[in-house]
C-alpha cells in the first residue's frame, strides 16, 4: 500500500527499523521496569563481543543494502558507497561529540555507525554519497542527545532499540523526503523536496505514521493476550539470578567465578612447591568485581604458613575506607577465604 502510495524505502527503514523500534518501545511499556533497573546505567558486560557484533553488522549490513537493488549493477554499487558513507560518518560523529565532551568510548564509537547505518536504508539506493553523509551526520547527533538524557525518560530499554532503530528510522525515512533523485534511480525512485517535489515528503510522513501505528497496535495486542494466557515477566528471584542461572544452570559471572578460584588455587600449590624448594613465592595480586556481589562468591583455599605476613588479603570494599585483615593471624584455623558481598576484591599472596 505504501509502494503505491508513493513511499521510498530502498531497503527496508520503515518496515525494518520503524517497526522494531516501535515494537520494542511499546514491549518495554508493557513488559515494565527491571527489579534494579538504573537508567544512567549504559555500560555493557562485554566490550570485545560489542565490536565485533559492530563489524558483523557493518559488513552484512552493506550486503542487505546493496542486495536490495536485486543485481550487481550501478544502483547496488550507490547502495554499498552509501552505506559504508552513513556508517563511518556515524562514527566519526559519536567519537567527535565525545571527545568535546571530555571522553571516548568505544561503546560510542560502535553506537554510531549504527545509527547511521539504519538513518541511511530507506534512503541508499536514491541518493548521492554526499547526502548519505548529512543524513548519517543528523541521525547521530540527534540520537546521541536523545540517548544523553535517556534517564529523564520513564521506561527500561536495555538495547536502545526505541532510540537508535526507532527514531533512527524515523529520521532516516523522513530524510529520504528530501535528498532523493529520480536521475539515479529512474525505475524505482522519485525527486524530493529538495529537487522540487515536496509531496514527496508528505508520502515519508505517512509511511512513518502508518509503520509506527501498525507496529504500536500489533506489538501491544500479540503481548496483553500472551500477558492474560500465561504472563510474560518473570518471577522477581529469576530475573534477579538471571534465566541463564535459573532456566540452564549457567551464568557467564558463576563460570567467571569458579575460573578465578582454580586459578588462585593453581597459583597456591605452585607457590607451596616453590618455597618447599626453598624458592622466592614472590607476590599474587588478584582484582575481582562481581556484577552482583550479594549473590556471589568463591571460596579461596589458604597456604598456612611460617610467616603469617606471607599469607595476606587486602579488602577494598568500593569507596569505603581500605580494611586490611590478617586472615592467618584473625583466623588461624580456616583453611579457605569465602569471598562474598564485596564490590571490589583485591587479594595479594
Amino acid at each position: 500500500w505504501l509502494k503505491h502510495l508513493g513511499t521510498l524505502d530502498f531497503a527496508g527503514g520503515t518496515v525494518v527499523h520503524i517497526l522494531s523500534g516501535v515494537s520494542g518501545f511499546v514491549a518495554s511499556l508493557i513488559l515494565g521496569k527491571r527489579s534494579d533497573y538504573d537508567p544512567r546505567s549504559t555500560t555493557g558486560h562485554n566490550l570485545p563481543f560489542t565490536i565485533l557484533g559492530t563489524c558483523l553488522l557493518w559488513v552484512g549490513w552493506s550486503g542487505f543494502n546493496a542486495g536490495s537493488a536485486n543485481g550487481a549493477d550501478g544502483i547496488a554499487a550507490l547502495a554499498l558507497v552509501n552505506t559504508n558513507a552513513a556508517a563511518a560518518t556515524g562514527l566519526v560523529t559519536w567519537v567527535v561529540i565525545d571527545a568535546i565532551r571530555g571522553h571516548v568510548s568505544i561503546s560510542g564509537a560502535c553506537i554510531g555507525p549504527i545509527v547511521g547505518l539504519v538513518a541511511v536504508t530507506p534512503a541508499c539506493g536514491f541518493v548521492q554519497p554526499g547526502w548519505a553523509v548529512l543524513i548519517g551526520f543528523i541521525a547521530t547527533v540527534v540520537v546521541y542527545f536523545l540517548l544523553l538524557n535517556k534517564h529523564h525518560m520513564h521506561f527500561d530499554d536495555t538495547l536502545d532499540v526505541a532510540l537508535v532503530h526507532g527514531c533512527g528510522g524515523v529520521l532516516g525515512a523522513f530524510m529520504t523526503g528530501l535528498f532523493p533523485q529520480k536521475s539515479i534511480n529512474p525505475v524505482n525512485g522519485n525527486d524530493g523536496a529538495f529537487y522540487g517535489r515536496p509531496i514527496q515528503l508528505w508520502y515519508q510522513i505517512a509511511g512513518i505514521l502508518t509503520a509506527i501505528g501498525f507496529a504500536a497496535a500489533c506489538t501491544a495486542g500479540i503481548l496483553i493476550i500472551l500477558d492474560w494466557i500465561m504472563g510474560i515477566r518473570l518471577a522477581e528471584e529469576d530475573e534477579v539470578e538471571g534465566l541463564d542461572l535459573t532456566a540452564h544452570g549457567e551464568n557467564w559471572e558463576v563460570t567467571a567465578s569458579q575460573a578465578i578460584g582454580d586459578l588462585v588455587k593453581t597459583i597456591l600449590e605452585e607457590q607451596k612447591h616453590m618455597e618447599a624448594a626453598g624458592q622466592d613465592t614472590g607476590t599474587f595480586e588478584l582484582r575481582y568485581n562481581p556484577k552482583n556481589p550479594k549473590k556471589m562468591g568463591f571460596k579461596i583455599p589458604l597456604l598456612k604458613q611460617k610467616d603469617p605476613h606471607n599469607t595476606r588479603v587486602d579488602m577494598d570494599p568500593g569507596n569505603n575506607d581500605r580494611l586490611q585483615q590478617d586472615f592467618y593471624q584473625t583466623h588461624p584455623n580456616d583453611d579457605e577465604i569465602n569471598i562474598e558481598s564485596m564490590d571490589t576484591h583485591i587479594l595479594r599472596f
